[in-house]
């Protein structure tokens, strides 16, 4: 625990006590004293601790960490992938920027991708690596997922009430989820009502430092973890005849727009990292399965995001290599198969030409 948090909690103290009422008193005063004291002290901790820099560590914070310190042991220009565990398990960043290396282009490569992350969670951590790297990146490529598209508030059926679910919900992270709510991307009437109590309730206990004074340390601290998940074994038992029909079978493919609320945070974000300096925004989608889960991700390369880089792995080409025992379960990749991904997406980053030769 951080040594300011007894400071904190000494202001608490003093709070509560100033803002007593006398013991003679209606109940509903008494209430309305005790929540307005609450209130007040919360909003002043928090003030501190967002001064100092202090807050709820969680496993993102190491992944940034790592990076960081890739980033630090290695001058070259950034590549960032920004992801969920789509990309945890399917982007090995230190095989790729020796793939890159060794065709001459001289960058490092580093994943910022973790379980369940939503594109609001990536943004908020992308922003924290950068401001703690002080580093723009060359290139940042964000994962597209139809299940985050269509669900901004995916998170509560992964981990609700945990340090990661309150720390996420800040403000704006927050009116992001209620827009998504609104355009009804949240499984119909009975779904939508459970996400928004979900969210108000997320919402409080970011605003009120929930779980500051378990995890009250600057995020810096948190001891590094590499993103990237290796895993040699399966943990899902498929039949070569199910992963060679979900690998086989090629669905129409349309241009689409995904949903309203998740497009404009995609158009914002651009052009933020525009301001920021990065010179190139992409999209990709690691290998799953699922034709539907491609289709959406390739429409969306057709579609909204036309004339940005876009690499979707449903190149048949590649789908082929991965008809085997290359996978976790139905949407993750074992080692081996990240191996053969890997390989395909520094081909493709080269011949996007959006990097350039060190030779």
């Amino acid at each position: 625990m951080h040594w300011t948090l007894m400071v904190f909690a000494a202001a608490g103290l003093i709070g509560a006590h100033l803002l007593r009422l006398p013991l003679s008193g209606k109940l509903v005063g008494n209430v309305l004293a005790f929540l307005a004291g609450l209130v007040i002290v919360a909003l002043g901790i928090r003030l501190v601790a967002d001064t100092s820099g202090i807050g709820r560590t969680s496993e993102f914070d190491q992944v940034v960490n790592a990076a960081a310190i890739a980033a630090k042991d290695d001058p070259a220009p950034l590549i960032v992938f920004t992801g969920a565990s789509f990309s945890r398990n399917g982007i090995d960043d230190e095989r790729l920027t020796l793939a890159l290396k060794d065709a001459g282009y001289n960058y490092r490569v580093v994943s910022l991708s973790i379980e369940a992350a939503s594109i609001l969670e990536r943004d908020a951590h992308l922003h924290q690596f950068m401001k703690q790297t002080g580093e723009t990146p060359a290139a940042v490529f964000v994962e597209v997922a139809r299940e985050f598209d269509t669900r901004p508030a995916f998170f509560f059926d992964n981990s609700k009430f945990s340090t990661r679910a309150i720390e996420q919900f800040d403000v704006n992270a927050s009116l992001w989820t209620l827009s998504g709510l609104l355009d009804r991307q949240c499984g119909g009437t009975v779904g939508c009502v459970k996400d928004v109590v979900f969210l108000g309730a997320h919402s409080a206990l970011n605003v009120l430092n929930v779980g500051l004074l378990s995890k009250g340390e600057h995020p810096s601290d948190a001891d590094p973890k590499r993103a990237f998940d290796a895993h040699f074994e399966p943990r899902v038992d498929l039949t070569p005849a199910e992963i060679h029909d979900g690998l086989t079978t090629i669905p129409d493919v349309e241009p689409v727009t995904g949903p309203y609320w998740v497009s404009e945070f995609r158009l914002e974000q651009r052009a933020k990292l525009s301001d920021d300096g990065v010179k190139t925004v992409g999209y990709y989608f690691p290998p799953v399965l699922s034709p539907d889960d491609r289709a959406y991700a390739s429409g969306l390369c057709l579609g909204e995001l036309d004339g940005l880089p876009c690499f979707i792995a449903d190149d048949p080409a590649l789908l082929s290599q991965l008809d085997g025992s290359f996978w976790l379960d139905d949407e993750h990749l074992l080692d081996p198969g990240t191996a053969i991904y890997d390989r395909w997406l520094a081909d493709q980053l080269i011949a996007s030409g959006v990097l350039e030769t060190s030779r």
